[in-house]
């Protein structure tokens, strides 16, 4: 054992470096700056500069990373306010240190890469695991508290997932004929726990990452297959693009399905005899149901005092008052908001509604995606009836896109600058959306939107340039797990701003470095020759 273990490392300190660096990927943000610095450490001090400067030309083309911080560097000067450039210098740091560190640091063979991605999926196995723990054994009441279970953000740990699944099927699929049964069994059960992890975790970024990815790598199989898989290929792709759409419009369309009120004949007085209040100017509605009709709130008031703890009139445990909490579940239930609606409740309504939950439909069963996309649904609904995008992830989103779009077209080739973009979305908010608290002021949560308000249109292609040269210059778009990774990205970056976050820009520069740097094509899908 230890002569196979020293014949892996061969001598190679940076290779443990490395490994040092995904174990930590998915447990510790804190951990991952100190192992990027080890690397970068272990790169100077282990070998010697002639063997170096061998190292920096082959991978010379990686210098288009450290030239994107460059740009931000040179964006941070122009815009002369150094100070409010520093986050987004602290940011994209790992664009410099990592693809030194590979540059200058011994080579990983092709085996040795292998293991830095064993090493990586039982690391985020380990993950998934004390993630579950976290969320099952500590009181979260929130809805979707599974996001804040994972040890690093539930979406950058998403994209770990998916990696983590893409690599296992891979393996799977390259392998195939090669494997006894029990080792096929085992790596799918291990794709199909990674990929059932995922949608347990609930990140639509995630889930549209993935799905982007399984459309792209079908398509990809049409390329490398015979003739006679083709058409049902093609047909899987036509499905694999058509049933998230007829499903989250089958969703919207029963969101949508509200019921219609009679003003005029709808019931005045409860069975106790007490007034309803019916504001038929809120259009907020639950299942279909307008939640501000039937409600009665002393009734209500009276008989939730009896049977819990956490009073009416006092905040819930997930920070929104407990009446609007179960003035929504009635709703949700189908029923009024008087003494008789909250007599139905039963013990587990009960403890949902202390819990936080708004909605008997959040309550269900953990790996439908019913529930996430009911609540973007619900949060568009609500936004685009009162214009109040405050605390709704998915309204948010909108106005920072449209801030977004407003400042590039009037500063459109160059940018604002690092300097500056806080105070020119601060601005749009004001000026676009007096609703939008500051509190919740931000970036668009768009890479490609983000990069054009910093540095406009010149500066996105030119980021973009840097991403995509290496991979036609060192030829390693033959590495078919390497195009997943990119193309995941891609989509990913849609809905988030990945590259300015602390763990997406580690995980994304590491892994890119990883596949332009280690050993050639270890899971490129084998061509069927044609007949």
């Amino acid at each position: 054992m230890k002569k196979y273990v020293t014949k892996i490392i061969d001598k190679n300190c940076f290779f443990l470096s490395i490994i040092l660096f995904v174990v930590f990927l998915p447990l510790s943000q804190a951990m991952v700056s100190i192992c990027a610095g080890i690397m970068l450490f272990v790169a100077f001090i282990e070998d010697n500069w002639h063997n170096k400067f061998k190292r920096l030309k082959i991978n010379c083309a990686l210098f288009t990373f450290p030239a994107i911080y460059i740009i931000y560097l040179v964006s941070s000067i122009i815009s002369n306010k150094f100070s409010a450039s520093l986050y987004d210098l602290q940011k994209s740091l790992f664009f410099l240190v990592l693809p030194l560190a590979f540059i200058l640091g011994k080579r990983i063979s092709s085996q040795q890469k292998k293991y830095v991605f064993y090493v990586f999926i039982f690391s985020v196995f380990v993950s998934t695991i004390i993630t579950f723990l976290n969320w099952k054994l500590y009181d979260n009441p929130e809805t979707f508290s599974i996001h804040k279970a994972s040890l690093i953000s539930h979406i950058r740990f998403s994209f770990q997932l998916i990696l983590s699944f893409w690599f296992v099927f891979m393996l799977l699929l390259k392998n195939v004929r090669k494997l006894i049964n029990w080792q096929r069994l085992l790596l799918l059960a291990g794709a199909t726990y990674f990929l059932a992890f995922l949608i347990f975790q609930q990140s639509l970024t995630g889930l549209i990452a993935l799905t982007g990815s399984i459309v792209f790598f079908v398509l990809l199989l049409l390329f490398l297959v015979s003739k006679r898989i083709r058409a049902f290929l093609f047909i899987l792709t036509i499905v694999l693009v058509t049933v998230p759409v007829v499903y989250v419009t089958h969703v919207a369309r029963k969101f949508y399905d509200i019921e219609s009120v009679d003003k005029s004949s709808i019931e005045k007085k409860t069975a106790r005899g007490n007034l309803y209040n019916h504001d038929f100017n809120n259009p907020m509605v639950e299942n279909g149901r307008y939640v501000f009709l039937y409600l009665c709130q002393d009734e209500v008031r009276e008989e939730w005092d009896k049977v819990s703890e956490i009073k009416y009139d006092s905040m819930g445990l997930n920070g929104y008052p407990v009446s609007s909490t179960l003035i929504r579940y009635l709703t949700s239930k189908g029923l009024r908001k008087d003494a008789e609606g909250v007599r139905s409740l039963s013990k587990q309504d009960v403890l949902n509604v202390n819990n936080g939950i708004a909605n008997e439909i959040y309550a269900g069963a953990k790996l439908s995606l019913y529930p996430r996309i009911y609540q973007t649904i619900w949060e568009y609904y609500i936004y685009s009836k009162t214009g109040n995008a405050n605390q709704k992830s998915f309204s948010q989103r909108i106005e920072y896109a449209k801030a977004a779009i407003c400042i590039i077209k009037q500063h459109l080739w160059f940018g604002v600058g690092t300097g500056n973009w806080k105070e020119e979305f601060r601005k749009t908010y004001a000026k676009n959306n007096p609703k939008l608290k500051e509190e919740f002021y931000g970036s668009s949560h768009n890479q490609y939107l983000n990069y054009m308000v910093k540095f406009g249109i010149i500066g996105f292609f030119a980021i973009l340039f840097f991403i995509l040269y290496p991979v036609f210059k060192t030829g390693r778009y033959s590495d078919h797990l390497f195009l997943v990774f990119l193309v995941f990205l891609f989509f990913a970056n849609f809905a988030d701003s990945n590259f300015e976050s602390h763990m997406g820009s580690s995980f994304f520069v590491f892994f890119y470095c990883i596949f332009i740097c280690g050993g050639t094509n270890y899971l490129q899908i084998p061509c069927r020759k044609q007949p």
